[in-house]
């Protein structure tokens, strides 16, 4: 188990040290042909086949565009340009941009202003009708506001589409798509000027499979805000949404949602908070590797806002549900679903944590299990496993410094705990007695410097659909020629 954890959730907080480096390729720089003058922007453009269409539009010194499409009725265009801080001559000074499109009906379409940018697409089509009606759309800068920016996007399959859009400085965004009909949008701001900004990647294989990441602000201390989703399987979504404020450190999220591969690196936070919760429940096991699990329908969400949150959600099976909001600094929070070879369902999922240094752990096997978890103050922890049927489990801390766990086993069992400032209570129903062991019942209330309280009742959390509306939109380029 502790070794399916460290794979799934690695990428997302490793790659949050690569700073300027997705391990995306990214675009070559066309050399100058000889005799021409220093400075001048390059190009090269290859087309075979039938009704392909390119146009390239550079502005600017020391700009490179290449572009190659093989097949039938490929289209791309190409803009580079920009006014660096008022300076013309300086405008889109070392831009590079590349498409490379094999098959037919792809489209491309990448834009760049100011300077230092990297773009690259690829959309391929190696076998017949694989990669028919891929769509790719590549946005950086604004205005003058434009500078190190770096997106990658390549696709394989049918009926995919890419968005990705980074304005300001220093984001870096990498989108690969494999399958069927997936959706991915990317929108990246990292202002002012000067900010180092975000990093964002999204690799989904199977069919159908929703994303969008959305980050902004990177002022002060908020160098650098870092998303990651990755799905495998059919019909998830997945929606993450990271604003920097304050003085601490950039943020970290991570969606996984099926897996089927080992990963090589893994948060040093999300591996001890996993520790924890596997010692408070030494019953937890899961697949070695994770090969071969998949996620059907999973819906998964992340909002944090603040700096240095950390936070990852995995989920197995079909039909499952989590969300995950926090608002402060240095929380932690983690939802693991079905983390075993017969993963199971329609499983739901709830973190809110308001306060700072705030930790969540939840675990759940099986089917049809729901925990919600609310911390509004500091330094709270909450530890959750529940594994069997029809398990619930609701936990509220509202003050500081508490410490909350729940153990579920079995079948129907409830549990709620409400400790208001600085209290502890551990809860254990039918541990370890996986048949059908009746219906037990906790209400706990501990109250403290905060006063009087009444317990709340159970809430079902079930989160909303997750879309990502931003579409990349077909075009036709005007002609090159007239016959």
């Amino acid at each position: 188990m502790k070794k399916l954890l460290v794979s799934a959730v690695v990428l997302t907080f490793s790659v949050a040290v690569y700073a300027q480096d997705t391990g995306a390729q990214k675009a070559v720089q066309v050399a100058q042909i000889p005799g021409s003058a220093a400075g001048a922007n390059t190009g090269e453009s290859i087309q075979n086949g039938t009704n392909n269409a390119v146009q390239v539009r550079q502005a600017g010194t020391e700009q490179s565009a290449l572009t190659n499409q093989n097949g039938d009725r490929n289209l791309a265009r190409l803009m580079q340009t920009g006014n660096v801080n008022g300076n013309q001559a300086l405008s889109g000074q070392l831009n590079l941009a590349e498409v490379d499109q094999d098959g037919f009906n792809n489209e491309s379409t990448t834009v760049q202003q100011g300077d230092f940018n990297n773009a690259y697409t690829k959309q391929n089509n190696d076998a017949g009708e694989e990669s028919v009606g891929n769509r790719a759309q590549i946005m950086q800068g604004t205005a003058n506001q434009a500078e190190n920016n770096d997106a990658a996007i390549e696709q394989d399959g049918q009926d995919n589409s890419a968005y990705t859009l980074q304005t300001y400085d220093n984001s870096d965004a990498w989108t690969i798509q494999n399958g069927v009909g997936n959706t991915s949008e990317i929108s990246q701001n990292a202002g002012p000027e000067d900010s180092d900004g975000h990093f964002a990647i999204v690799d989904q294989l199977g069919e159908n499979n929703e994303s969008r990441i959305n980050q902004s602000g990177a002022d002060g201390d908020q160098d650098r805000n870092t998303a990651f989703t990755r799905q495998g399987g059919e019909g998830n979504a997945a929606e993450q949404i990271q604003v920097s404020s304050g003085s601490a450190g950039g943020n970290t999220a991570g969606i996984l949602q099926g897996f089927t591969g080992v990963l090589p690196t893994y948060s040093t936070g999300q591996v001890d908070l996993y520790d924890t919760v596997s010692d408070f429940d030494t019953s937890l096991a899961g697949d070695d590797d994770g090969a071969g699990l998949t996620a059907t329908n999973g819906v998964a969400f992340q909002t944090q806002t603040g700096g240095e949150n950390d936070a990852v959600i995995v989920q197995f099976g079909d039909g499952n549900n989590a969300a995950q909001s926090q608002n402060g600094d240095g929380n932690i929070a983690q939802s693991i679903q079905n983390l075993t070879p017969d993963a199971g369902y329609d499983n739901v999922s709830s973190q809110t944590q308001v306060g700072n240094n705030n930790a969540a752990t939840v675990v759940q096997n099986d089917r049809e299990h729901v925990a919600v978890h609310t911390q509004e103050g500091n330094d709270n922890t909450i530890v959750s496993a529940q594994r069997g049927t029809h398990n619930y489990s609701d936990v509220l801390q509202e003050g500081n410094g508490s410490y909350g766990r729940t153990l579920q086993h079995g079948n129907f069992n409830v549990a709620f705990l409400t400790q208001r400032d600085g209290q502890s209570y551990s809860i254990f129903q039918n541990q370890n007695q996986f048949g059908e062991n009746g219906g037990n019942q906790a209400d706990i209330l501990q109250e403290g410097p905060l006063g009087t309280g009444v317990q709340r009742g159970f809430t079902h959390f079930n989160p909303a659909g997750v879309t990502a509306p931003h579409n990349v939109e077909g075009f036709t380029l005007a002609p090159l020629y007239e016959d």
